[in-house]
């Protein structure tokens, strides 16, 4: 499980300002993102992609990655506001140490939040509004209409698999995108049933894999054999994901901090929801004759209860 603590629309240009709110800095990053230069961003693009894993390296490791000169880095750096690379990697470790605690801490800090600001449910509903808010960026919208496009090829065959605690947004996502397209399949049953699922898929495949931590070893290895057979793998996960884990080609990093001792599930359930509604707009106008017909055959009639005929159950008199 992950943990973030509240956000702060205000930045400070110390690493102590950054201790005190987790994402400040991927949230200050975001913000300036249109005003940087193209060196700069590619920088703050590599940074965002698996923030804070992806910050946590040497100014020259970052700078090899984003294919840019040191120099670079540290412009953006300062940028930033931040006195240095050090103060940089102090303010990504604050990040990481709120991420890394325990249920039981969680739920201490839940007791003297409660005791400091009276409702939880008021909390929770801020807390996950300026997550949210923080994941809308041009590199998430990139990769958002990369996936639009291989889930509206009508060629592919779609399937979706989900771990242990995300089972019930890969079902989401299969029911949704079925009334949508044809080919969309649900990966179910035990685990060592899924070669069956493998042994259909290639190129024209896409897996939507939904699992955040502690992650399922199951999940991730299927992403891998998936993306060996050619499929284009989509992850939506948590902060601490990695693309190679699951055999990704495109991760979406959701947040799942929460007041509360367990993980949250509405950033994985918002994007799910954007991939059906995003999918409903690429199809456009001959989505209704498809819709239409669903409905017309989910009004077929059923076959009556014994309450709703004369007949008395036999074993009953």
């Amino acid at each position: 499980m992950t943990k973030t603590d509240d956000q702060s629309d205000h930045f400070s240009g110390t690493a102590s300002g950054a201790n005190s709110h987790a994402d400040a800095l991927s949230l200050r990053i975001a913000g300036l993102f249109e005003s940087l230069g193209r060196r700069e961003q590619d920088v703050a693009r590599e940074i965002l992609r698996q923030y804070p894993v992806s910050a946590l390296c040497t100014v020259a490791t970052l700078a090899e990655r984003s294919n840019v000169s040191t120099a670079t880095v540290l412009r953006l750096v300062q940028r930033l506001g931040l006195n240095g690379y050090g103060a940089f990697q102090e303010a990504v470790k604050a990040d990481v140490s709120e991420l890394l605690e325990t249920p039981l801490q969680r739920l201490s800090a839940q007791k003297r939040n409660a005791e400091q600001h009276g409702s939880l449910l008021s909390e929770l509903l801020d807390s996950t509004a300026r997550q949210l808010r923080q994941c809308d960026d041009p590199v998430m919208n990139a990769d958002f209409q990369t996936a639009i496009a291989l889930l509206a090829n009508p060629k592919s065959h779609i399937y979706c698999a989900g771990g242990h605690r995300s089972r019930h947004v890969a079902a989401l996502l299969t029911e949704y995108l079925g009334l949508l397209r044809p080919h969309v399949h649900f990966v179910e049953g035990p685990s060592d049933g899924w070669p069956r699922y493998l042994l259909e898929m290639n190129a024209r495949s896409v897996l939507i894999v939904a699992d955040i931590r502690r992650y399922q070893p199951s999940v991730q290895h299927f992403g891998k054999l998936a993306a060996e057979r050619g499929a284009s793998v989509i992850a939506i996960s948590d902060a601490w994901a990695d693309k190679k884990s699951f055999g990704a080609e495109l991760l979406f990093r959701m947040p799942s901090s929460s007041p509360s001792p367990i993980d949250s599930h509405c950033g994985q359930l918002l994007l799910a929801e954007a991939l059906v509604g995003g999918l409903a707009n690429e199809i456009g106008p001959s989505l209704y004759d498809r819709l239409e017909l669903g409905e017309s055959l989910s009004c077929m009639p059923t076959a009556p209860t014994p309450q709703e005929t004369d007949e008395t159950p036999r074993g009953l008199t």
